[in-house]
């Protein structure tokens, strides 16, 4: 036999509105016109940096913990360890890197950047190599400063086909 109690409904109620209520999140903030000028000029911070060839300016725009996921090779943990993964690259040359931005988007103390780039390396012989691809950058805002955090990109390029690899082997 049920029994109908005004008490209890009341109770099974208010949980039920306590707990609902609990449960949900508000919506992220809106990004800001200041967030999204701050890191476009950490951007061109970065951009400016690599092409001055400075490694340890480069790495200063990441978080102590960050991790870069370049196109074939391991992970690279740490701002240390990218600052050596950055010198290496700039090492063999390259530099002009330019940046498109597609998407820019802030939700809190995090961000993404998706974009575009075009690179060039010039080797100490040879002629030198362009590039182009995109990255996905998130960014986190660590004591009011936003920094990178985490970095991907790869090249749009095809990799070289058997002929032509066997082609460049002939030629040296």
């Amino acid at each position: 036999m049920i029994h109908n109690h005004p008490i209890l409904s009341l109770l099974v109620v208010m949980l039920a509105v306590t707990f609902l209520v609990s449960c949900t999140t508000a919506p992220p903030p809106d990004t800001s016109a200041e967030d999204i000028q701050t890191i476009n000029a950490l951007r061109k911070q970065f951009t400016d940096a690599f092409n001055q060839g400075d490694a340890a300016a480069v790495a200063a725009l990441y978080t102590e913990e960050a991790k870069r996921l370049p196109p074939n090779r391991p992970m690279v943990v740490g701002r240390e360890s990218i600052q050596a993964f950055v010198q290496t690259t700039l090492d063999a040359g390259a530099g002009d890197l330019q940046t498109t931005v597609i998407e820019l988007s802030v939700h809190g103390n995090m961000a993404h950047d998706v974009g575009e780039y075009t690179l060039t390396i010039q080797p100490d012989e040879g002629e030198a190599i362009s590039d182009s691809g995109k990255y996905v950058v998130i960014l986190k805002r660590e004591n009011g400063t936003w920094k990178l955090d985490v970095d991907i990109w790869n090249s749009s390029l095809p990799l070289p086909t058997p002929e032509e690899e066997e082609e460049d082997a002939v030629e040296e």
